[in-house]
């Protein structure tokens, strides 16, 4: 699933990348419901990137998590340079990397998920990572969410980006990350989500959107369980190893993406008095 924009390690939805890998890109996933901004607070954790430590020391203990899925309950944090080789394992095949920009590369090596990870915590940047803590090791990763935020008179939007390790798709994660941090992003408030957003200029966005290659009908139909409308279709905008394809584009606003929480709220009462 992909989406494609922003970061490296590994496929991502529409996310942004940096010149190396561009992990956040967006494999396959299925849906969960929006989670209920009410529940986010109670989820974030205090930030731990004190200006008096240096981020690249793999000494340092593991970063707390921004949130936790609604659903699944999956930790999602800043990435943390012991990150690399679980990183580099899980955007190896070929599938994460095919709906991806050229920035994500394949063959996807240890030294790329290094240099991400090194970039990421070098420039703070909103990008993150998220892990199953009940199976096998549990700081391996197997995916990741991002942004890259707008500048000029785009500077209160920023382009997502995802993508999730191929094992895991179908399992409805990727929709529950995605729904979570999306309302992270435009509905947390916590003095922890504040600290976060200034370290990482994710502040004040009111209009997310992402860019997906054609062809890329899982990541498509993640976007439009969150509550994202495709807007447009730039025929032919992408050519990939010998390959024309379209990039579909897709929106959503904070004022939308609220006024869908309180009529999702709203059914779920009147469905609950009914019982």
């Amino acid at each position: 699933m992909t989406t494609m924009a922003t970061p490296q390690p590994a496929p991502t939805s529409t996310i942004s990348s940096p010149p190396l890998p561009n992990p956040l890109l967006t494999p396959p996933a299925p849906s969960h419901p929006s989670p209920s901004p009410s529940n986010i607070p109670s989820n974030t954790v205090p930030s731990q990137c004190t200006p008096n430590l240096n981020p690249l020391d793999p000494s340092l203990p593991y970063p707390p998590p921004i949130l936790h899925t609604t659903k699944h309950r999956l930790p999602l944090r800043p990435m943390h340079p012991l990150d690399a080789p679980s990183m580099a394992i899980a955007c190896a095949p070929a599938s994460i990397t095919e709906y991806m920009s050229l920035a994500f590369a394949h063959p996807y090596t240890l030294a790329h998920a290094e240099r991400w990870i090194e970039m990421n915590l070098r420039d703070k940047l909103p990008n993150y990572v998220f892990t199953i803590p009940e199976e096998g090791v549990a700081e391996d990763i197997i995916g990741g969410i991002g942004l890259k935020r707008g500048s000029d008179v785009h500077a209160h939007t920023a382009e997502l980006g995802y993508w999730l390790a191929e094992p895991h798709w179908r399992k409805g994660y990727m929709t529950d990350v995605l729904a979570s941090f999306i309302a992270w992003v435009f509905d947390c408030d916590s003095p922890a989500a504040q600290e976060e957003k200034r370290r990482t200029n994710a502040e004040g966005i009111s209009r997310l959107c992402a860019m997906v290659f054609s062809g890329n009908e899982a990541s498509m139909n993640v976007l439009r369980k969150c509550g994202f409308v495709q807007e447009g279709v730039l025929r032919g905008h992408v050519w990939k190893k010998g390959r024309v394809m379209d990039l579909h584009v897709f929106g959503l606003g904070r004022g939308e993406w609220l006024e869908r929480q309180g009529r999702e709220r709203r059914e779920s009462k009147v469905k609950g008095e009914r019982k």
